[in-house]
């Protein structure tokens, strides 16, 4: 399994950042991060389809937004985790900074996928929004 969550970070190795890569998976940081991104998204898909499920939500530039949103919160997931991660290990995360951004971007791509997909499968059941995306 973490082979191949990396590999999906890596995007199967078009992504490979070198050391940062190997920190990342000799420690399985890569698991900790979809641990916490992959439910978050699932969840939040499931807020705006049957939380925020009203007539005025229900139009493709707030699911847009709302997808951007999910997305900036996946970044920010990432981000911040990769850092304590870093720290955890007594490793400097300022000496990644541009690598850590591009793995967090990675992520950001990812959720937005996930959101997508997901909201394909969930959208039927919804009162108000079961048109968005499309």
């Amino acid at each position: 399994m973490k082979d191949l969550i990396a590999n999906f970070y890596e995007v199967w190795g078009f992504n490979y950042l070198g050391a940062f890569s190997d920190i990342m998976f000799s420690n399985d940081f890569n698991t900790v991060i979809v641990l916490y991104t992959l439910p978050t998204v699932l969840v939040l898909t499931a807020v705006y389809y049957y939380v925020i499920d009203r007539p005025k939500t229900s139009k493709l530039w707030v699911w847009i937004t709302w997808l951007f949103g999910v997305g900036l919160i996946a970044f920010g997931l990432a981000f911040i985790t990769v850092e304590n991660s870093f720290y955890g290990v007594g490793i400097d995360p300022a000496a990644y900074r541009v690598e850590t951004v591009i793995f967090s971007v990675t992520n950001l791509v990812w959720s937005i996928l996930i959101m997508f997909l997901f909201s394909i499968l969930i959208k039927w059941k919804s009162t108000n929004s079961s048109h968005v995306p499309f």
